[in-house]
């Protein structure tokens, strides 16, 4: 065996070992003075012994090797379990009150294998070959600046970064908490729903950040919510394939499919994000913000307890939550029942305490205003799963997306006739160039991502079957990239690594600003109305006057989330999502 995979082998149990460790001896350090004696439990003390030993070996073993820390290691050696090393990192940052601290912990747990990737790119040696030269377009200084970003490991350039966003945009990081032995399961079985770390940050020269841990669900019936939600996507694909030609069994089943999504999306909502939702919204624009700022100190000056700064400006997220208009029926009731959960998690209290039920009464004198802010028009959220993205100058994430400039690639297998008869003329309107019933090559696909503004692919899958990821990679991409095929988008897990793959990480890779697809297999004729909508939406042009379209929006993620309201099935509408940075269209 060689050395390097000795060195692996041996910081993945050192890994396993101290991230078991440190939560098995949380459990006992502050047990001592109630330990029982030997003789009445002598499995407790065997247990301690073992711990204390292991601890000891983990030391040695990160003296041998030069390091303070199993996290020092996993940064410049990564394995499987490098995310839980980090998480158990930001856990003891958080208990310590350092949230800038947990927060960069907790960012460097994401996308482990993506931003490896990625320096594999930037890290190429030049070989000659186009194809294998994967960073022979980057400038020089380009080339060291995307290097020292991506090697970014200290808290202040994590801050620094963010001071570089634009001020009016919301980053939202969602991190599963670890799931202990259950990250060595069996490939093909489920780990029960895990508690989050919601992290929200604002971004400009003076970039706030709150940390919120958001514990898993009590009660989660028989099946936890990523199973249903993967039991889900294996039916509809299972129905797709063997019931088309059954219409009354196809639409019995897809109707019963399409409720239970529903179910799980407000399962999640209910049962894991609970009242903490309120940290997933954008910011206010600056007026509505110093309204907010006004009302909120309004409230604390009135308060009768102090409240910390991080309470404070999770107390302003609470009170200014907005509503969904589906629920506008009961909002007073939905409001004061929400609110008051609320607070009480706020305050660490019961619903029922007497500061809770006073910090409500003063937060009930603002209600005129808060309404109204809830109802105010709000700014950018860049979600933050798993993705680490940058992108070039030169894309249309600087230039705005000019609609004159796109190119589509429809039906290229030619076995979808309906959809070439739905979509042709709608191509036909915008002027772009384009190949129908005809497959691509290499340059032809390769010109259209990278020279016109935006790229529609109307087909089966991503399109990786025209152009392999592993040659996008390879490009500048300067598009705004449509994928609308069955699971265009979608990551899928490779085995034992801790991140799941797919083809829109290619384009990430490649600069790609954005990219649409779905996130699991759709039918064509609902993703065939879809795709017509937006197609006419991203021109500028007026939709259905009872359509969320009617007048359509500019920003490519709030298009992408009115356009929804098409689909015929839910399936559909929650298969459609957005990997990226907002964009703007110009016409």
């Amino acid at each position: 065996m060689s050395l390097f995979i000795k060195t692996t082998l041996l910081i993945s149990c050192c890994l396993y070992i101290s991230t078991v460790l440190d939560k098995y001896l949380n459990n006992f350090r502050g047990d001592f003075k109630t330990l029982p004696p030997p003789e009445q439990d002598n499995k407790n003390i065997f247990h301690l012994k073992m711990a204390a030993s292991v601890e000891s070996l983990t030391s040695a073993v990160l003296a041998k090797m030069g390091a303070s820390s199993v996290t020092e290691i996993v940064s410049t050696l990564p394995s499987a379990l490098t995310t839980d090393a980090n998480i158990s990192a930001a856990e003891m940052e958080l208990k310590n009150g350092r949230m800038e601290n947990a927060f960069h912990q907790l960012s460097l747990s994401h996308s482990t294998l993506l931003h490896h990737r990625m320096a594999q790119r930037l890290h190429k040696p030049s070989r000659g070959s186009k194809d294998e030269d994967c960073s022979a377009a980057i400038s020089p200084d380009s080339l060291q600046t995307e290097k020292a970003t991506l090697a970014t490991t200290e808290k202040d350039e994590t801050l620094s970064l963010l001071q570089k966003l634009p001020s009016d945009w919301s980053i939202i990081q969602i991190t599963s908490q670890s799931v202990g032995e259950f990250s060595f399961r069996k490939i093909g079985t489920y780990p029960p729903t895990p508690g989050l770390y919601i992290s929200r940050c604002s971004c400009g020269s003076q970039p706030t950040i709150t940390v919120q841990a958001v514990t898993a669900p009590k009660h989660e019936g028989l099946r936890g919510i990523v199973q249903e939600v993967e039991l889900i996507k294996e039916e509809n694909k299972i129905i797709n394939k063997d019931y088309r030609d059954q219409q009354q069994k196809y639409f019995t089943k897809r109707e019963e499919l399409n409720n239970r999504l529903k179910c799980v999306v407000r399962s999640m909502e209910i049962a894991w994000l609970r009242h903490w939702c309120c940290l997933l919204t954008g910011s206010l624009g600056a007026r509505n913000q110093q309204l907010l700022e006004e009302a909120t100190a309004r409230i604390i000056a009135d308060c009768k307890f102090p409240l910390t700064e991080t309470q404070t400006e999770l107390l302003q997220c609470i009170i200014s939550c907005p509503v969904p208009p589906e629920r506008t029926g009961g909002l007073e009731l939905g409001v004061a029942f929400s609110m008051r959960a609320s607070v009480a998690a706020l305050l660490y209290e019961s619903v029922r305490s007497a500061r809770v039920k006073d910090l409500c009464a003063l937060i009930q004198k603002e209600e005129g205003l808060l309404g109204q802010l809830r109802r105010a028009q709000r700014n950018p959220v860049i979600l933050v799963l798993d993705k680490h993205h940058s992108c070039r100058s030169s894309s249309v994430l600087v230039q705005g997306i000019d609609s004159s400039k796109g190119f589509y690639l429809l039906d290229p297998d030619s076995n979808l006739p309906r959809t070439q008869e739905r979509l042709r003329s709608v191509f036909d309107e915008t002027g772009w160039p384009g190949i129908t019933a005809r497959r691509p090559t290499h340059d032809e696909f390769q010109d259209a991502i990278t020279n016109q503004d935006m790229f529609v692919y109307a087909g089966h899958g991503s399109g990786s079957q025209y152009l392999p990821g592993e040659l996008v990679e390879g490009l500048d991409c300067r598009a705004l990239v449509v994928l609308y095929g069955c699971a265009s988008v979608r990551l899928a897990p490779r085995g034992r690594i801790s991140d799941p793959w797919g083809v829109v990480l290619n384009y990430l890779i490649a600069y790609c600003p954005c990219v649409v697809g779905m996130l699991w297999d759709v039918t064509d004729k609902d993703t065939d109305f879809l795709t017509c909508g937006m197609i006419r939406a991203l021109q500028g042009k007026d939709g259905d006057p009872a359509t969320p379209l009617a007048t359509p929006p500019s920003d490519v993620a709030l298009l992408v989330a009115r356009s929804r309201s098409l689909c015929r099935w839910y399936l559909t509408a929650a298969a459609l999502t957005v990997y990226g940075l907002p964009l703007q269209v110009i016409n």
